[in-house]
């Protein structure tokens, strides 16, 4: 009876080591995936708040863009939208794209809050599907997601940056 224990506690055990590589080996092997699917920005398909389709294509192909996933109710998320608005004509050569898994209605009532709803390089989308969240393997709010004119990935923010740090961003990556 004790060897039998004995076994069953070292294959139990050896199993439970080899499921906890596999997990681990997975987990690497997606980071990488992501890593390599953000370099350039991929293909995507939002909501816009008249519910109208909004890809990759809808985007200025020359100008520098930079990703927001947000929730109106973060308090980071609401602080973000503040910096932005108050240096607001400091992206005007960037399409700044605003995406969150909220209904429309939120969404354009944080807009309307932050008074970010009347710049054209502004715009807000709506994720119905939550895809936004394992597209760009976003896990936290606020999430950014920063591309050059090029729409090759500078860099990925999670939590809140200065539009200051934002905007040197930017600027470095479009200066060269």
């Amino acid at each position: 009876m004790k060897t039998f224990l004995k076994t069953t506690i070292v294959v139990f055990g050896l199993g439970l080591l080899c499921f906890l590589g596999y997990k681990m080996y997975a987990k690497i092997q997606y980071k990488s995936e992501v890593k390599t699917t953000l370099q350039h920005i991929p293909e995507f398909s939002f909501q816009t708040l008249e519910k109208q389709s909004f890809t990759r294509d809808h985007l200025d192909p020359d100008k520098a863009t930079v990703f927001i996933y947000f929730n109106s109710g973060c308090d980071y998320c609401q602080h973000e939208a503040t910096m932005i608005e108050q240096h607001v004509a400091s992206f005007k050569n960037t399409q700044l794209i605003f995406v969150s898994d909220e209904d429309p209605e939120q969404i354009l009532h944080f807009s309307i809050q932050y008074k970010l709803h009347t710049y054209d390089y502004i715009t807000f989308l709506s994720d119905p599907r939550n895809d936004f969240a394992k597209r760009f393997d976003a896990t936290s709010v606020p999430y950014l997601l920063i591309y050059d004119q090029n729409q090759q990935l500078v860099k990925r923010q999670k939590g809140q940056v200065k539009s200051e740090k934002l905007l040197a961003l930017l600027s470095t990556k479009t200066n060269h």
